[in-house]
């Protein structure tokens, strides 16, 4: 039991576990424990009529008979210690009679078993491998070519539109057959992206009312008499707290949000000039109970551009990573600068549109609009979720440069016996064995 307390369960066939040796020695120790005090319980009956030959008291045939009884079963022993009230060495046997009674029963309570996730491979018995590497992307080229023209692929669209619209957005999730996986830290071409408020500048005159411009030229004008409740505005930028005139992040979308609210008589404005970019994403993902639960670690934006590093596009590389990124030495991640350009144009043309109200009956430009609309009071969550669903697709549909996803392969677990031993259950064997021995050295 002190060998494998806490250990796995051991199973040498299908037939020979340790519960079913446990059972056999168990067993034996009953066996031989009834043996010694049987005997010294029959040797009891001859001192007790040793005793009478002494002249104490006359020595009687039921006598014998309530020893062997004794020796045998539960009431021979407890009709021996009702009669002989503790005034003889057999009535010891006795109570280690009746206390083995229960022998097996209480037994059975010193060794428990309970689940632990242990590795697949650690049990030669378990055929299985390692939980696959989790997706992920060292570059992505999403694009279709048309003509001299390039195209987002389908999935890259379908994406943009669950992010912009979805009320809620998980990560993709793991491939983990045994419902208990663990992944080292693993990097990914990711999107971020933030919704910062922006200033803006107020000028007004008594023939065309009053007009709110963000640094970027974005504006929206109230004229004198406009019966608008509300009026919302979205438009591509080239940015003012990002700008595409930098070149250590790989922008790829800068849109303004301006709104203006007429109330009695006074305007509520409130801009922010929100920006995505590519960035490097390094996630922590374990699985539980078939629970998945995955959780970024760090981000890294900065790239250098690589013109024609391939032979076939100019690139987008990412410079300087810092260690928490857990990237391998040699290892490079890129975005082809076409996939900028292309994702650049499709995000201008849907980040475009106004909304309006007059009597309380909105209009909105599109659906887009919309979803922006609903969400202008949490843009962080928003621009959060968008980021989550793009990234999602390009872990999908992005590719690996040094086909080295071995490295980031996980390992999966299953729940395995472990042996508990509950060690107050063994004084229960052991009193009596002590009792026995004592029993018998007393009697011989």
């Amino acid at each position: 039991m002190y060998l494998f307390d806490g250990m796995l369960e051991p199973e040498w066939n299908d037939s020979l576990k340790l519960s079913t040796i446990i059972i056999a020695v168990m067993s034996c120790f009953r066996l031989a424990l009834k043996a010694v005090v049987q005997t010294c319980i029959s040797q009891g009956a001859w001192i007790w009529v040793s005793g009478f030959r002494k002249g104490k008291v006359e020595a009687r045939l039921e006598d014998f008979k309530m020893f062997d009884e004794a020796a045998t079963g539960l009431y021979g022993s407890l009709v021996l210690l009702w009669r002989l009230k503790g005034r003889h060495l057999a009535c010891v046997g006795a109570v280690i009679m009746i206390l083995a009674q229960g022998f097996e029963t209480f037994s059975s309570e010193m060794i428990g078993f309970s689940n632990k996730p242990v590795p697949l491979t650690h049990r030669s018995s378990m055929v299985g491998s390692p939980a696959p590497a989790p997706p992920r992307a060292e570059t992505w080229h999403n694009i279709v070519p048309r003509g001299k023209e390039l195209f987002l692929g389908l999935s890259t669209k379908a994406a943009i539109y669950d992010g912009v619209m979805a009320s809620s957005m998980l990560t993709i999730p793991l491939p983990c057959s045994t419902g208990h996986c663990m992944w080292p830290p693993f990097p990914t071409i990711a999107v971020c992206g933030n919704c910062t408020e922006s200033i803006f500048r107020t000028s007004c005159d008594l023939h065309n009312g009053c007009t709110y411009t963000m640094p970027t030229g974005t504006s929206v004008t109230k004229p004198n008499g406009d019966v608008s409740d509300f009026d919302f505005i979205v438009a591509p930028s080239n940015g003012s707290i990002h700008t595409f005139n930098s070149d250590d992040r790989a922008l790829f979308s800068v849109f303004d949000i301006i709104s203006v609210s007429q109330t009695a008589g006074k305007a509520r404005v409130e801009s922010h000039e929100c920006a995505l970019w590519f960035c490097l994403e390094s996630l922590n993902a374990t699985v539980t109970n078939g629970v998945q639960d995955s959780a970024v670690i760090a981000h890294w934006p900065k790239t250098k551009y690589s013109p024609e590093t391939n032979g076939h596009f100019d690139e987008l590389t990412f410079v300087d990573i810092p260690p928490e990124l857990h990237v391998h030495n040699k290892t490079r991640y890129t975005i082809p600068v076409d996939s900028v350009h292309a994702l650049r144009g499709f995000m201008d043309s849907l980040m475009t549109g106004h909304a309006s109200s007059i009597g309380g009956v909105v209009k909105y430009s599109s659906d887009w609009i919309e979803a922006i609309h609903s969400t202008t009071s949490d843009l962080d969550n928003w621009i959060a979720r968008l980021s989550l669903s793009m990234t999602n697709n390009i872990r999908q549909s992005g590719s690996l440069s040094d086909r080295q996803s071995f490295k980031y392969s996980g390992t999966a677990f299953i729940a395995a016996s472990h042996v508990k031993v509950n060690w107050y259950w063994v004084i229960y064997p052991l009193t009596l064995m002590v009792l026995a021995f004592c029993y018998l050295a007393q009697t011989v």
